[in-house]
C-alpha cells in the first residue's frame, strides 16, 4: 500500500504491515488499525491518530512531533526511544507500555494520558509522580 493512498484512508486496515520508516506525516489515520505494525523510526509528525489502534505496535524510534494522540490505544506498543516532543496525548492508553526511554515526554502529558502501576515512565517523571493509580 503505497503512502499516497494513506491520507485518503480514514479507517485503514493496516493491522500487521510493515511500514518501517515510513514517512506518515500529516496523515490523516482516525480510527486506524495499526495493530502490530512495524512502524520502527516512522515519521508520524503532525499526524492525527485520532482513536487509532497501535496495540502491541513497533514504534521503536518513532517520532511524534505535534501528533495528535487523542484517545488511541499503544497497550504493550514498543516505544524505545520515541519522541513526543508536543504531542497531544489526551486519553492516550499507555496501559501495559514501556515509556522508560522516550524523548520529551511531559508531566502534562502523562497526566492527559491513561497510565497506571504497569506503565514504566522515564525516571525524571516517575520520581515526581510516586502513586500512580489508574486514570
Amino acid at each position: 500500500m503505497s503512502e499516497n493512498k494513506l491520507s485518503n484512508r480514514r479507517l485503514a486496515e493496516l493491522n500487521k504491515k510493515n511500514l518501517n520508516r515510513a514517512n506518515l506525516t500529516r496523515q490523516n489515520l482516525i480510527g486506524a488499525n495499526l495493530a502490530r505494525g512495524n512502524l520502527r523510526g516512522a515519521n508520524l509528525s503532525n499526524a492525527n491518530l485520532v482513536s487509532a489502534n497501535l496495540r502491541e505496535a513497533n514504534l521503536v524510534e518513532a517520532k511524534f512531533y505535534n501528533t495528535n494522540l487523542t484517545d488511541p490505544k499503544l497497550t504493550r506498543a514498543k516505544l524505545n526511544g520515541c519522541d513526543f516532543t508536543k504531542a497531544d496525548t489526551k486519553g492516550c492508553d499507555f496501559r501495559n507500555t514501556n515509556l522508560s526511554t522516550c524523548k520529551n515526554l511531559t508531566m502534562q502529558q502523562i497526566r492527559a494520558a491513561r497510565v497506571d502501576e504497569t506503565t514504566l515512565l522515564p525516571r525524571a517523571l516517575k520520581d515526581t509522580m510516586p502513586n500512580l493509580g489508574s486514570y
